[in-house]
């Protein structure tokens, strides 16, 4: 498997295109390949942007959650956003020259929209679009990357069934592959100021692709989380 950077100029805030910049940067999509956006720049193109001057961030953090977890210890809240722990809701001031960015309002139809885009341009039958942010995770120090809106690839490989090296058959494994591969990404995007904002994917084995709405598959029903204990009285 092979994770390319594309490295483009500089999305400006409060607005973009995000098109016009693939049609530039983005030169060599191929059949089966995964590309991989910046949720930021799919943000910024769809102008959910703010000046950040003599704007209260807090109440805007909390007016955005769809569920948070008060902490006295730390200054702000722990924010939960298209099922993940994403810090601030998601609204980011590095590299915005003094916006503050929000998260796209609807991954998805961000993801479908880039999908049909890429389809038709580079006339292919299979390709997915995962749409990735960065986020903390708990007992764990660092940044890494997540999926917070996909299209056109399944998210989850199956392993129930199959037998591991001593015979042992599985009962209950399944692969994360959206989050497996917006970790890897993640790491190839930087953090700071690469100017890389989208990588392909390719070789990426065992996929399925589908032009089916498969967010079912990866979002977990509260009634299902075995985490559900960490969170649950804090739901509004």
């Amino acid at each position: 498997m092979q994770l390319l950077p594309i490295k483009t100029r500089i999305i400006n805030p409060p607005q973009d295109d995000l098109f016009e910049v693939f049609d530039e940067y983005l030169t060599d999509v191929q059949e089966g390949d995964v590309v991989l956006v910046s949720s930021k720049i799919v943000a910024i193109s769809e102008g959910r942007c703010i000046k950040g001057d003599d704007v209260d961030k807090d109440a805007l953090v909390r007016d955005e959650a769809v569920f948070l977890i008060e902490r006295d210890y730390w200054k702000s809240p722990i924010t939960v956003m298209h099922n993940a722990f994403i810090g601030t809701s998601g609204i980011d001031e590095s590299n915005t020259g003094g916006y503050l960015v929000f998260l796209p309002e609807d991954p998805f139809a961000s993801a479908k929209g880039i999908h049909a885009y890429l389809k038709k341009r580079f006339t292919l039958q299979n390709v997915g679009v995962i749409i990735t942010d960065s986020h903390s995770q708990p007992m764990r120090f660092g940044a890494s990357g997540i999926s917070v809106g996909f299209w056109g690839v399944a998210p989850i490989k199956d392993c129930r069934g199959e037998t591991d090296l001593f015979g042992r058959e599985m009962k209950i494994e399944t692969a994360n592959i959206i989050d497996g591969l917006a970790a890897g990404a993640t790491v190839v995007m930087g953090e700071v100021a690469e100017c890389q904002p989208v990588v392909i994917a390719r070789d990426v084995p065992d996929l399925v692709f589908t032009e089916e709405d498969m967010k079912d598959q990866l979002f977990v029903a509260f009634e299902e989380d075995t985490f559900r204990v960490l969170y649950e009285k804090y739901l509004k």
